[in-house]
């Protein structure tokens, strides 16, 4: 075996996880908007980017976009309002999540993370936070696809 063959195996590897993983997301995404709500994921995510301090923060931290993942779904349960406390809406709510990697090193690094919570009916937004959490904070299908894990 010479040398360039397991960097391309790692490389054919990488991608094979990354289209699995870009696949379920979109499939999954694509169920969620077959319920013909007012409010589409992407709606909600302009919603949630649309506040002042979100669009900040974004312009400050985001700035790779091969680092970012961005997964908008439906919260089932209760929810956090501004005050921190939790509710249980009357409708579905989006939970639209957009984080971005602070380096594309290897092992586990901090990553900047916009979360927010957007009714389906309304575009009201019940909560936004901004905040830089380890990747160890998220799941790593969370990080699949800007290879962090």
């Amino acid at each position: 075996m010479n040398r360039s063959q397991p960097a391309t195996i790692a490389a054919v590897v990488v991608v094979i996880v990354m289209l699995i993983t870009v696949t379920f997301l979109v499939s999954r995404e694509s169920l969620q908007e077959a319920k013909d709500y007012p409010i589409t994921p992407l709606q909600a995510q302009l919603i949630v980017l649309n506040d002042s301090n979100v669009s900040l923060y974004y312009k400050n931290y985001f700035h790779v976009e091969d680092w970012r993942v961005n997964r908008t779904t439906i919260v089932d349960g209760k929810i956090p309002d501004m005050n921190g406390t939790y509710i249980k809406p009357e409708e579905d709510v989006w939970k639209v999540e957009i984080m971005e990697r602070s380096c594309a090193c290897f092992g586990i690094k901090p990553i900047y993370v916009i979360e927010g919570y957007v009714s389906t009916q309304t575009g009201n937004i019940f909560n936004i936070s901004t905040k830089k959490v380890m990747e160890t904070s998220y799941d790593a299908s969370t990080c699949a696809s800007t290879q962090c894990h």
